[in-house]
C-alpha cells in the first residue's frame, strides 16, 4: 500500500519559510487583517440588505399588479354576466312588444308579464318599452315618469348607459340596456321603439366593495369612447386604505384594463402606488434588524478574532514543531505500510498460484486414473468392462468440473450451464449406441463447487442411462435436458421418449437403504447425490421417463439438515 498523499510529506514547508515568502497582505498584523475583513463584511451586509429591500419593493409592485389583473378579470366577468342576463330579458321583452309592424302594447297584461320577467332577476330594477321618439309607453315601475326620455339611443345594436329609473325623486341608479325593436320587414327601416332594462348599479358596486384587496384601489367601467359608465368609489378616491394623498389618481399608479366580453365596455382597475409602497415600507424594519444583527455579529466575531490573532504567532512555532514530528512519523508509517502491502500481495499471489496448481494436479490425477481404467478394461470381459466404463464416465465428469474450476475467474464457482453443455456433448459422442438425439436448454446458473459436483454426476448418470437403455431396439428417440429457474430455486429435468423404467421402480425420492431392495446402482447413486446437493428427485412415466431434480436456494448443508 502506497501513501496516498506523498506531497504532504515531501513538499512540507516550514511555516516560517511560508511567512517570509507570502504576500505583503499576509505579513500584516492579524488585528489589521481582522479589521479589514470586518469592515468589508459590514459594507457587504448593508449593501445586500439594500439590494434585498429594493427587490422586495419590486416584488410588492409586481404582486399588486397581479392583484389588479385578477380583480379586473373578476369585475369584467361579473359585469359581462349581468349584461348578458339583461340582454336575455330584453329579448323576451321585445317578444312581448309584438312582431314588426304592430303597435306597441300598453295594456296591463303585458305590463304584468314584464313584471314577472323583472322579478325573475334580482339585479333588474325594471323593464320598459319606449316608442320611436324615446317616450315611455310601458314600464314595470308604477312611479316611472311618462315623459322621461333616454338620450342617444342607437338604432342599430344595444345601447348601454347609466342614469336613474323610476320617479323624479325616488329613482334608483341603474345601468341602462336599450335594444331597438324592428320597425318593419324592409331592411334598414327605423325602429318602432326600444326595449329598455335597468340593471341596479348596486349589483355592480356591492361586489366591488366586498373585495378586500389590502391596497387603495378603484374600479371603473368605461364606455367605448372612454366615458365612465360606473365607478367605485363614486367620489373619485380609492377603496381600502384611502388617505389624503391617495384621494386622486397619479401617473405612477398601477392600472389594469380588461374588456367586458364583446359589449365594447372595459373594466379599469387602479391601485394607488402609495398604498403599495406604504405596505412595503412597513416591512423595512426586518431588513434593518437583519443588518443590525449581522453587523453586531461581525463585531463580536471580529473581537474574538483579534484576540485569537495575538496568539496565532505563538501557536505557529508549536505547529511547526508538530509538522516536523508528523513528517517523521509519516515517513516511518509509509515504509511500514509499503512493506505490509508487499507481503500481502505476495501472499495473495502465492495462494492463487497454489489453488490453480492444486486444481490442475487434481485434473491430471483424474486423467491418469481414467487412463489406468482404460488399460485395465482392455484385459477383462465385456460385462465387467461396462462397470469400468461407468466408473470412467463418472471420473471424467469430475475431471471436467475441475477443468472448469481451473478456468473460472472465481475458483470456487462455475457456470453449471457450461458444465452441462460440455458433459452432454461428451456423452452423446461416447454413450449413444442408438444414435438418439440429445437436446439441451440450460439457463446460466453460477453454483459453488460443493453443489456442482454431485449435481453433475447425477445428471451424467441420468443422461447416460437414457442414451443406453431408453431405446433398446435401436429406435430413434430424443433425450431432453432442461435447466430452468423457478420461484424458489432451480429445476433440472432429464426426460426421454423411450420405453420407460420397469414397473417396480420407485416414482418419488427415497433415501437409499443399506439392506433393503435396490433399484440399481445408478438410481441409488442419483438419489444419494441428489440428497447430497440438497435437491429433491421425482420420477414420472409419461410417454417415456422424466427425472426432475428440484434444487432450492438454501445452502447445501442447511438443506441436508432439513432433509435429515
Amino acid at each position: 500500500m502506497k501513501w496516498p498523499y506523498p506531497h504532504m510529506v515531501s513538499d512540507t514547508m516550514p511555516l516560517r519559510a511560508l511567512r517570509s515568502q507570502s504576500s505583503p497582505l499576509y505579513r500584516l498584523p492579524g488585528s489589521a487583517l481582522v479589521l479589514i475583513a470586518c469592515t468589508a463584511a459590514v459594507l457587504l451586509t448593508i449593501g445586500l440588505s439594500a439590494v434585498f429591500a429594493w427587490r422586495d419593493r419590486n416584488e410588492a409592485v409586481q404582486q399588486a399588479t397581479g392583484v389588479a389583473g385578477n380583480i379586473g378579470l373578476l369585475a369584467a366577468e361579473h359585469a359581462a354576466r349581468l349584461i348578458e342576463s339583461g340582454d336575455l330579458l330584453l329579448t323576451q321583452t321585445a317578444t312581448l312588444a309584438g312582431p314588426p309592424g304592430t303597435p306597441l302594447p300598453d295594456d296591463a297584461a303585458t305590463r304584468d308579464r314584464m313584471g314577472l320577467l323583472a322579478a325573475s332577476a334580482p339585479h333588474v330594477v325594471g323593464l320598459e318599452i319606449r316608442d320611436a321618439a324615446g317616450a315611455l309607453r310601458l314600464s314595470t315601475l308604477p312611479d316611472a315618469a311618462p315623459g322621461a326620455t333616454l338620450p342617444a339611443l342607437r338604432p342599430n345594436g344595444m345601447t348601454i348607459g347609466s342614469g336613474r329609473m323610476g320617479g323624479q325623486t325616488s329613482g334608483r341608479a341603474v345601468v341602462f340596456l336599450a335594444q331597438p325593436l324592428p320597425g318593419g320587414s324592409v331592411a334598414g327601416a327605423s325602429p318602432r321603439g326600444w326595449a329598455v332594462a335597468g340593471l341596479d348599479a348596486r349589483a355592480f358596486r356591492d361586489v366591488y366593495r366586498s373585495l378586500d384587496v389590502g391596497y387603495g384601489h378603484s374600479i371603473s367601467i368605461l364606455q367605448p369612447g372612454g366615458a365612465p359608465l360606473l365607478r367605485e368609489p363614486e367620489g373619485g378616491g380609492t377603496m381600502g386604505g384611502n388617505t389624503g394623498d391617495e384621494a386622486g389618481s397619479h401617473a405612477d399608479d398601477i392600472t389594469v384594463t380588461r374588456p367586458v366580453g364583446d359589449t365594447g365596455l372595459s373594466v379599469v382597475v387602479t391601485i394607488a402606488t402609495g398604498s403599495v409602497l406604504r405596505r412595503w415600507s412597513e416591512r423595512l424594519w426586518i431588513y434593518a434588524a437583519f443588518a443590525a444583527a449581522a453587523c453586531a455579529t461581525v463585531a463580536v466575531i471580529g473581537a474574538l478574532a483579534i484576540q485569537r490573532a495575538r496568539r496565532e504567532r505563538e501557536a505557529e512555532d508549536a505547529l511547526q514543531h508538530a509538522y516536523d514530528t508528523l513528517e517523521e512519523h509519516v515517513h516511518q508509517r509509509t515504509a511500514q505500510l509499503e512493506r505490509a502491502n508487499a507481503q500481502l500481495e505476495a501472499a495473495v499471489t502465492d495462494k492463487e498460484v497454489l489453488l490453480k496448481e492444486v486444481q490442475h494436479r487434481v485434473k491430471n490425477n483424474l486423467q491418469v486414473i481414467c487412463s489406468l481404467l482404460r488399460l485395465q478394461a482392455a484385459r477383462i470381459d465385456e460385462r465387467a468392462r461396462r462397470g469400468f466404463d461407468e466408473s470412467l464416465r463418472r471420473i471424467q465428469t469430475m475431471s471436467l468440473l475441475h477443468e472448469l474450476l481451473h478456468r473460472s475467474a472465481e475458483p470456487a464457482h462455475i457456470n453449471f450451464a457450461d458444465a452441462l453443455r460440455q458433459m452432454c456433448d461428451g456423452l452423446v459422442r461416447s454413450d449413444n449406441p442408438t444414435a438418439a438425439r440429445l437436446e439441451l436448454e440450460a439457463q446460466d446458473w453460477i453454483v459453488d463447487a460443493d453443489r456442482a459436483t454431485p449435481l453433475a454426476i447425477a445428471t451424467s448418470e441420468l443422461v447416460s442411462n437414457a442414451l443406453l437403455h431408453a431405446f433398446p431396439h435401436g429406435h430413434p428417440g430424443t433425450v431432453r435436458v432442461l435447466l430452468e429457474r423457478e420461484e424458489n430455486g432451480m429445476r433440472l429435468i432429464v426426460r426421454d421418449d423411450g420405453v420407460g423404467l420397469p414397473a417396480g421402480m420407485p416414482s418419488q425420492h427415497k433415501r437409499p437403504s443399506r439392506g433393503g431392495a435396490s433399484s440399481g446402482l445408478g438410481l441409488n447413486l442419483v438419489q444419494a447425490l441428489s440428497h447430497q446437493a440438497g435437491a429433491t428427485l421425482k420420477i414420472e412415466r409419461d410417454g417415456g421417463t422424466i427425472f426432475t431434480l428440484t434444487i432450492p436456494n438454501l445452502p447445501v448443508r442447511q438443506h441436508a439438515r432439513n432433509a435429515a
